[in-house]
């Protein structure tokens, strides 16, 4: 498998669409690719390659890619940030928040709470427009991350107490889109920020299912059954978090 070396990571414009790029080196790679994914245009290299060379095969899926946009401009257009609105509301556990959008000369993006269900995000005036748009739905991951973690720790270790007895190292919110959790050797759970917007049932689930880890590594049968007698019906719930999941993002709507 081809193991990264070294990434690059730059903007291009495709016919007035400027789209995220990610260049990345591989060690053990034979040939180049380039492929639109969720959140870049990639473009892969073999790490053995001199820098003359190198430049010529970027320009080659530069090449295509801007070929691709010409014919079907639909395959980028969910890289291309909407421009920031001033204003937003976003929807979270049937409460709704609003939030006012502000500029600053520093160089981080902030969240903070103003009164009740309403706040206000700081973001950095040196970020380009694309950063500042992606830089929302992060900020309120974690800041609801933030306010939820002491429920969804008590939540696991009364799971864990019912059903497994294990000792449990931390539980910890990540604001990933790779996987739905993990479970360490030492006894680390990590789930992923977004449950926070699935239905309780599905997060337990998802617990269960890192919390069978610390009985068994591996998706074996013995794992299963492990989950199965923890709950039974957890295929509904995995069925559901699989034609669902996709739309569980902390993306607000801008008040325009």
């Amino acid at each position: 498998m081809p193991r990264k070396t070294a990434e690059q990571r730059t903007t291009l414009d495709l016919n007035g669409m400027r789209v995220p790029v990610r260049i990345i080196t591989e060690r053990g790679r034979r040939s180049t690719i380039a492929s639109v994914r969720q959140r870049a245009l990639y473009i892969r290299l073999p790490h053995a390659l001199g820098e003359k060379e190198r430049q010529r095969r970027i320009q080659e899926m530069v090449d295509w890619a801007r070929r691709t946009a010409a014919d079907r401009p639909e395959a980028f257009a969910h890289l291309v940030a909407p421009p920031v609105a001033e204003a937003y509301t976003f929807d979270f556990r049937g409460e709704e928040y609003r939030i006012a959008v502000r500029t600053h000369p520093g160089k981080t993006h902030t969240i903070v709470p103003t009164n009740g269900h309403s706040l206000t995000v700081k973001l950095s005036s040196c970020a380009p427009a694309p950063q500042q748009t992606k830089a929302i739905p992060k900020l309120l991951a974690k800041y609801f991350a933030g306010g939820c973690l002491p429920e969804i720790t008590r939540r696991v270790h009364e799971l864990n107490d019912y059903h497994f007895q294990r000792k449990i190292h931390e539980v910890k919110l990540s604001d990933t889109y790779t996987r739905w959790g993990s479970c360490s050797h030492r006894g680390n759970i990590n789930l992923a920020t977004r449950l926070l917007l699935a239905p309780p049932a599905v997060l337990d689930a998802v617990i269960i299912h890192e919390l069978a880890h610390l009985l068994e590594a591996n998706h074996g049968p013995k794992f299963w059954g492990h989950v199965a007698r923890a709950l039974p019906e957890y295929k509904v719930h995995d069925r559901w978090l699989r034609e669902n999941g996709p739309a569980l993002r902390f993306d607000p709507v801008p008040i325009r």
